[in-house]
Parts: structure tokens; C-alpha cells; sequence
């Protein structure tokens, strides 16, 4: 009987290291996922901030300004300032 017991704590130990690896291993793979995500997406947050600085740029808005609105860029002796009163 007392052999019986041995054994059998040899074995539930044996079972709680194969588990416990097995956890691990699990861990370890969602843990790789998860940096792979984060990665991409501070690869895409870095391309929306170059777009951003794209978009935003002067030249960018006058261009979309003459072509989407017609707007022109007027000569400065044309140009007339109003005072408030």
C-alpha cells in the first residue's frame, strides 16, 4: 500500500510538470501573437502619421484648394486688408 502511494504522488507530480509546461508553451505562443500585433500596429500608426503630415501640408491644401475648390492664389498688391472699426 504505501508503494501504491508513492507511486501514485510520482505520478500526479509528473502530471502537474507536463501540465505546467504545457501552460508555458501556451503563454509563450499568445505572447508572440501578441507583440506580432502590436508591431503591425505601430507600423500602421507610424504610416497614418506620415500620411497625416501629408495631408496637412501647405502644398498639399493649396493644391486640393485649386482643384477640388478653384480656388487661386491671389498677387499681394490685390489683396485688400479691412480694419475693424
Amino acid at each position: 500500500m504505501r508503494i501504491f502511494g508513492i507511486v501514485f504522488l510520482l505520478c500526479l507530480f509528473a502530471f502537474g510538470v507536463v501540465w505546467m509546461r504545457i501552460e508555458i508553451n501556451r503563454s509563450g505562443r499568445t505572447i508572440g501573437q501578441l507583440q506580432n500585433e502590436v508591431e503591425i500596429k505601430e507600423a500602421r500608426n507610424q504610416y497614418l502619421e506620415l500620411e497625416i503630415l501629408r495631408l496637412s501640408s501647405p502644398q498639399n491644401i493649396s493644391r486640393l484648394a485649386h482643384e477640388k475648390l478653384g480656388f487661386v492664389q491671389q498677387e499681394p498688391d490685390k489683396v485688400i486688408i479691412l480694419k475693424e472699426k
